[in-house]
């Protein structure tokens, strides 16, 4: 690493990325806190005489849950599925047998990350990491030093990734450690190998995120469009895997009566098996975003700054990625197509598909078309004048 660029670049971003990390932090310690305390005022309520009087007033006809259950045993029953970190939906049949709910997923009230909130400040960091400097000519004074390209790329990512993301797996394990030693080991019902997976797969997510919007703020330039296919790209982003797994599960199968809507991704701590394959696919497309980058950054250049698109061999592709990826979102992702009449969803994913494409097609070439536009204005004019 330059000694000098490392320098600049401390003093460019080193106090927002300070101020960043602590807050991520302390935003992770106090929701811990939070979700303790929560906890604890919940046991206290069953233990309450409010409750106890409650308790004693609802009989097996209003609740056969309790059927058959002395006042203790109620209550013990009350405690183990209000306390218990990690819970699943219950129902009781007429006889107050518990149904079973081995298929159910897991839920939580003691387990409150805010995950969107922690997407959306990393977006915003990897967006504005290369967009920034792009917009307030920063770059200008970066090439001007005599570096290489490449190793402004390479010291810039390593300077703002590093530390931002090491910042949220620690706050991770602080927010973690908080809640699962605040709360009595009898109702943490969940293995620390468990815990440690849906710590590291979520943070392979936040890895995903981070370097996703990087890259786009490296190839875009307009200061309009540019925000919102980061905004519109992230909040798609599990819409558009359950649209691909979704149309594939119609293709191969020739029905639309089944469909899936689970997160492909893992965001917050759970009780539920961790599948290696969103974990694969995080850190596979995050290092090929990564390495791409790192070949597209020396060949940036300053003149195109305000383009949507910085690198004219990105235009066709990424014209052919929109009218992939806007119809497969919008026809496939929720199961409810263009005409709810029509049974197969084919003529709105055409639909879709030319829409997207020529709006794709005119924001991603729209100097050239403007440029057309106005070479054939100019021949009309000059056919008119010469006849």
């Amino acid at each position: 690493m330059n000694k000098q660029l490392m320098t600049i670049l401390k003093k460019r971003y080193g106090l927002a990325l300070l101020i960043t990390s602590l807050c991520i932090i302390l935003f992770y310690g106090y929701n811990g806190v939070s979700d303790v305390k929560r906890w604890h005022e919940m046991n206290a309520y069953f233990d309450s005489e409010e409750y106890i009087k409650d308790l004693q007033q609802l009989s097996e006809d209003d609740s056969p849950r309790y059927s058959g259950l002395s006042l203790g045993e109620r209550q013990a029953l009350d405690k183990k599925e209000g306390l218990s970190l990690f819970y699943q939906t219950t129902s009781y049949d007429e006889h107050g047998k518990l149904i079973s709910v081995s298929d159910q997923p897991y839920f939580s009230a003691y387990f409150n990350e805010n995950p969107i909130l922690l997407i959306a400040v990393l977006a915003t960091a990897g967006f504005l990491m290369f967009f920034t400097d792009l917009k307030t000519a920063f770059n200008e004074f970066l090439f001007s030093l005599g570096v290489s390209k490449r190793r402004i790329y390479f010291s810039k990512f390593a300077l703002v990734s590093l530390p931002l993301l090491s910042s949220v797996l620690l706050a991770k394990i602080v927010f973690v450690g908080i809640i699962t030693t605040g709360i009595p080991t009898e109702y943490v019902n969940i293995g620390l190998p468990t815990l440690a997976a849906n710590v590291l797969a979520s943070w392979t997510t936040c890895i995903l995120y981070f370097s996703l919007s990087a890259f786009i703020g490296l190839v875009t330039g307009n200061m309009i469009l540019g925000p919102l296919t980061v905004f519109g790209f992230c909040a798609s982003l599990e819409f558009f895997i359950t649209g691909v797994l979704n149309a594939w599960y119609y293709f191969t199968n020739a029905t639309i009566d089944r469909y899936i809507t689970n997160k492909f991704f893992v965001y917050t701590v759970s009780k539920e098996s961790i599948s290696a394959l969103p974990i694969i696919l995080a850190l596979t497309i995050s290092v090929l975003l990564f390495i791409f980058g790192s070949f597209l950054f020396p060949k940036l250049t300053l003149e195109k700054k305000g383009n949507y698109l910085l690198f004219d061999k990105l235009k066709v592709p990424v014209v052919i990625a929109m009218t992939l990826y806007v119809p497969m979102v919008l026809v496939f992702s929720s199961g409810v197509y263009f005409g709810e009449e029509v049974s197969s969803p084919i003529p709105s994913l055409l639909t879709y598909c030319i829409l997207t494409a020529l709006i794709g097609s005119y924001l991603v070439f729209r100097k050239e078309i403007n440029e057309w536009i106005n070479l054939k204005r100019q021949l009309n004019r000059n056919s008119s004048i010469s006849s």
